[in-house]
């Protein structure tokens, strides 16, 4: 038994010596497939796909993504070919390794400027029709958690454009999601829809949302984390940020 013990320790510090010296290996993690402009997988980027490909490959390693539904993502990490999966948080209730939170979202209530709706509480919430993020109840805390399961008319979309199209069309009355995917999704009604945005209200009624990495290994957290201070403190997480403005 003890050799057997000793054989694994063996590899574990091999693997991590391999990592620490920079050597040439690759994982395979797991993203949601829309969330623009986080995740983009027609064109294989987006703000958590370089931070994160940045961070391992300060630590010389390589990242295939692997995009999957959101609601696939809780349990993409018992899929023997993940190594790692996106955009979870502890507060997920998911028993793993986490890693330092590495994007935080900016998530708000969004409703038609000319409905001039007035919203000073979660709890508001559950007079309208909400459409909100794919696990949103999950994230947004206990008391949205109530207002969700109270509200016969709360729903989660899986594709977020859905979330614009039908606040435009007056089919839903508020939009429960990140500021920043909001706007992105807005760019592209023209063009794919030929649909045009209106004016909304943003209403800040949730504090910002922290996302870490969640591993297979506490050893690839470390390494994550190790590479995620390094492109910190050198000015590559401010560029990966800038270019999806």
């Amino acid at each position: 038994m003890r050799s057997v013990v000793h054989y694994l320790l063996g590899c574990l510090l091999v693997v991590s010596a391999g990592w620490a010296a920079g050597a040439e290996l690759s994982i395979r993690v797991a993203f949601g497939e829309s969330l623009e402009p986080y995740v983009m997988a027609d064109s294989n980027n987006g703000i958590e796909v370089d931070i994160i490909r940045a961070a391992f490959a300060v630590r010389g390693i390589a990242v295939t993504p692997q995009y999957v539904s959101q609601p696939r993502l809780a349990t993409a990490l018992e899929s023997p070919g993940i190594d790692a999966v996106a955009t979870l948080g502890r507060q997920s209730g998911i028993r793993t390794n986490y890693s330092n939170t590495y994007v935080s979202y900016d998530d708000v209530a969004i409703t038609l400027k000319s409905r001039q709706l007035k919203l000073t509480q979660i709890a508001d919430l559950v007079h309208y029709n909400v459409l909100a993020y794919s696990n949103a109840k999950i994230y947004l805390g206990p008391e949205f958690h109530v207002m969700a399961n109270k509200n016969p008319h709360y729903a989660e979309a899986a594709d977020q454009m859905n979330q614009n199209r039908l606040l435009y069309r007056g089919a839903i009355d508020v939009v429960v999601a990140d500021r920043r995917i909001f706007q992105w999704m807005d760019h592209k009604l023209e063009p794919q829809f030929h649909e045009k945005p209106q004016p909304v209200e943003m209403y800040h009624l949730f504090p910002p949302t922290e996302y870490q990495l969640a591993c297979r290994t506490s050893v690839l957290c470390d390494t994550f984390n190790q590479g995620l201070k390094i492109i910190q403190k050198n000015g590559e997480y401010d560029r990966i940020l800038a270019r999806y403005h």
